[in-house]
């Protein structure tokens, strides 16, 4: 067993992804790292695939509501005139991070992620979070579109931050560590938070003369 698994296994065993102190203890760590962090941000990017018909991600987005729709026939799944609320976002530089719990790994997920142009740039592992959907495979039928609208905003917030010119979204797993057991004041567990990320997390900008 190699050691990011020996890790997995060691942080999951009576832990739960639901760990309200994990979200939390991610936004100490990236306020350390980026000195502000923001949370649940709203911005006013559109949610729905015809806003975005002049920029790069136009088709992208087109192919993966027609493919939502196809695969249970739930076609009225955007609900929000904007994207949802982000878990994390930075401003310098701009990028989002998302913390992902185990209802965000579905079948739906899955086939969102199989459209993803290959030129895109990610800020977590494709084919991770790919393997992710199908050993999870969590299903939400509260409402019957449940599964469409989360796969469909998680895209969103991969997606549109590119076509926004910001860094590429940054996604954990949350069993994949016991993140609320890092210390935001230690060097030594920044290292390892940067580590855990594949070390994707962007540079920070230094601090604007006064």
């Amino acid at each position: 067993m190699n050691e990011t698994k020996r890790l997995n296994v060691l942080n999951n065993n009576a832990h739960s992804s639901h760990c309200r102190a994990c979200k939390e203890r991610v936004r100490e760590i990236l306020t350390a790292i980026y000195g502000e962090c923001r949370i649940n941000h709203q911005f006013r990017w559109p949610a729905h695939p015809e806003a975005y018909a002049s920029t790069p991600i136009a088709d992208a987005l087109k192919q993966i509501r027609s493919a939502l729709g196809d695969w249970r026939g739930q076609r009225d799944f955007i609900k929000s005139a904007l994207m949802p609320p982000c878990d994390f976002y930075i401003a310098a530089p701009p990028f989002i991070v998302e913390f992902d719990e185990s209802q965000h790994f579905t079948r739906a997920r899955q086939i969102t992620l199989s459209f993803y142009p290959e030129s895109s740039p990610l800020g977590f592992s494709l084919p991770r979070w790919r393997e992710l959907c199908t050993a999870i495979d969590a299903r939400d039928d509260r409402p019957v579109d449940r599964d469409e609208r989360r796969a469909w905003y998680d895209t969103l917030r991969d997606l549109v931050p590119i076509a926004q010119g910001f860094q590429p979204t940054i996604r954990l797993y949350a069993d994949a560590y016991r993140w609320c057991s890092l210390d935001p004041t230690s060097a030594a567990a920044l290292a390892q938070f940067h580590t855990l990320l594949g070390h994707r997390l962007p540079d920070a900008k230094p601090a604007s003369p006064s």
